[in-house]
């Protein structure tokens, strides 16, 4: 049976990827709770880290009972005010199944619904994925490039970093979608969607915030080195070696568990409810 407890990461990771295929109702609504504590702790800390701005941004997880449908916040609620019981769940078609408190309406971000659905539906090993409008992130993807192979962090992501060039405005069109999806490709982590900001997918949303945090420091990097005249990549061994020891998903998941331990140890529980 799956808990909440779980801290080895590879053996988690594996128990949700079978829970999700052979794991019995009860099983699968303990971990959709789990899940939902999770996505709702993702938002706390998001604006903790000063990654919330107005109304933009989402995070999603695709529900383990119903694999056609994924949680996501509902439109206008702050991010450091989520709780479990806020989320809302979204049909691939765009239905809000259940969710929500009473009374608050079942209203999601449309442009959040664009990217997410399409990225859903385009890699079904992804249940996760991650977009706010962060600062640096903001700024580095006016640039209309890549982040640069050039330190241990950034080798970390390896080539699983892509660039999204052909920015369509507010995301509101299934096509816009699903070109964002496709940019990804089969294998992305991170893309830089120019102009826009930046955005990331995991199995688990714990790696998704990881690397997102991962991702927006790289910008900032990227950033202040250009600024100060720029400097040489790594070599492709290096970067070879550097991801095959820390560019797994397992790594990006032990390191968001002390994002996780540092919200509640400022919070609680609040956002579990």
């Amino acid at each position: 049976m799956v808990t909440t407890t779980e801290t080895t990461t590879q053996p988690y990771t594996q128990k949700v990827l079978k829970l999700r295929a052979e794991g019995t109702p009860e099983e699968k609504l303990v971990e959709r709770q789990y899940q939902k504590e999770r996505l709702a702790g993702a938002f706390r800390i998001f604006a903790k880290l000063g990654y919330d701005e107005g109304v933009a941004g989402h995070i999603t997880v695709r529900d383990v009972i119903n694999p056609h449908a994924f949680w996501v916040n509902p439109f206008g609620r702050a991010f450091d005010q989520m709780t479990a019981s806020d989320l809302l769940l979204v049909h691939h078609d765009g239905t809000v199944l259940e969710g929500g408190k009473p009374g608050d309406g079942q209203v999601y971000n449309m442009a959040g619904y664009a990217i997410h659905s399409a990225i859903h539906g385009a890699r079904p090993d992804i249940h996760a994925a991650a977009h706010s409008h962060s600062y640096y992130g903001r700024a580095f993807s006016a640039l209309g490039r890549n982040v640069d192979l050039a330190n241990y962090e950034s080798a970390t992501y390896g080539e699983t970093v892509r660039l999204y060039a052909s920015f369509g405005g507010v995301v509101l069109s299934d096509e816009e979608g699903k070109n964002i999806a496709q940019a990804l490709g089969p294998h992305g982590k991170g893309i830089i969607l120019q102009n826009h900001g930046i955005l990331t997918a995991a199995t688990t949303v714990d790696a998704a915030v990881a690397y997102f945090v991962r991702l927006e420091r790289l910008c900032q990097a990227q950033l202040e080195s250009d600024a100060a005249g720029g400097g040489d990549h790594l070599r492709d061994g290096d970067v070879d070696a550097i991801f095959a020891q820390y560019g797994s998903e397992e790594n990006a998941y032990r390191q968001a568990q002390e994002l996780y331990e540092w919200l509640d140890s400022e919070v609680g529980d609040a956002y579990k409810q």
